[in-house]
Order: C-alpha cells, then structure tokens, then sequence
C-alpha cells in the first residue's frame, strides 16, 4: 500500500458510527444551537399540504442520529 491510501484506510477505520462517543470525548460537537427546536413532522407537513406547487424535501437526519 501507499502512503495514500495508508492514510485513508486509516482514516476510514478510525470511525465507528455505530458506536457512541464516550462521555466528556473532546471530538464531540453541540450542534443544538444551530439545529433548530421546531417539529420537523409539523413544518414539513404543513408546507406539504398548503403548497399549490410540488415540493422536493430532502431529510437527512434527525435528533439523536449522530
């Protein structure tokens, strides 16, 4: 192997997503502030319903996904 994909083979296996950070783990980042308090099911939902014209959402996660 290559110092390259060395590096990227370690990269990749340094991640666990499966595995939650420990508590107090420096790596960690709040998001809450910018992440919103609304109801996603509620503001979707609504735009959804009322909207005269097709709308496109993409939902790619939510609280508590990582």
């Amino acid at each position: 192997m290559t110092y390259t994909s060395d590096l990227l083979e370690n990269l990749y296996n340094a991640f666990d997503p499966s595995q939650p950070l420990p508590a107090g783990d420096p790596v960690y980042v709040d998001c809450r502030e910018v992440r919103g308090d609304g109801e996603i099911q509620v503001d979707l939902g609504k735009e959804m319903l009322l909207s005269k014209r097709e709308t496109y959402h993409l939902y790619g996660g939510h609280r508590g996904a990582g």
